[in-house]
C-alpha cells in the first residue's frame, strides 16, 4: 500500500528531546524506497502546543516521558479525529527513528482502516 501523505507530530514536554528523533526519522524517510513520492512531514512540539498544530498532522506520537498525559491528550486528538500513541520507550531511548517511523505508519494505517 502506497501512502500519499504521512504527517507525524511528536509531542514531549518542551519539544527539545524529540527534536533529535525528528532528525533521525526524517533521515530514514528520505532513504526509504517505500516512502518515495510520499508527502512526509515530521515535527516536534511541546504538549502544551498540541491544539495549535494538531490539524496539520495525520498522527500524534507522545514521548514516553509524558505518557501520563495520554488520556488528557487523547481527548483533544479525538476531537480532531487524529490517532495518538506513546512512543515505545526502548525505541525512544535508542533514538531508533526507523522503528518509530514504522509505528507512525501503522498508527495511520490502522486509523484509516478503522474509519472505513
Amino acid at each position: 500500500m502506497k501512502l500519499e501523505r504521512l504527517h507525524v507530530l511528536l509531542v514531549c514536554n518542551l519539544g527539545y528531546s524529540t527534536g533529535i528523533m525528528v532528525t533521525k526519522m526524517r533521515e530514514v524517510a528520505e532513504g526509504s524506497k517505500a516512502l518515495q513520492g510520499t508527502d512526509v512531514k515530521i515535527e516536534a512540539h511541546p504538549a502544551g502546543e498540541l491544539r495549535e498544530h494538531i490539524e496539520n498532522f495525520d498522527v500524534v506520537m507522545l514521548g514516553p516521558q509524558i505518557k501520563h498525559q495520554l488520556a488528557e491528550l487523547t481527548k483533544l486528538a479525538d476531537q480532531y479525529g487524529k490517532p495518538i500513541a506513546v512512543i515505545d520507550s526502548k525505541d525512544y531511548g535508542r533514538v531508533d527513528g526507523g522503528n518509530i517511523l514504522k509505528a507512525a505508519i501503522l498508527l495511520k494505517l490502522n486509523a484509516e482502516n478503522t474509519a472505513v
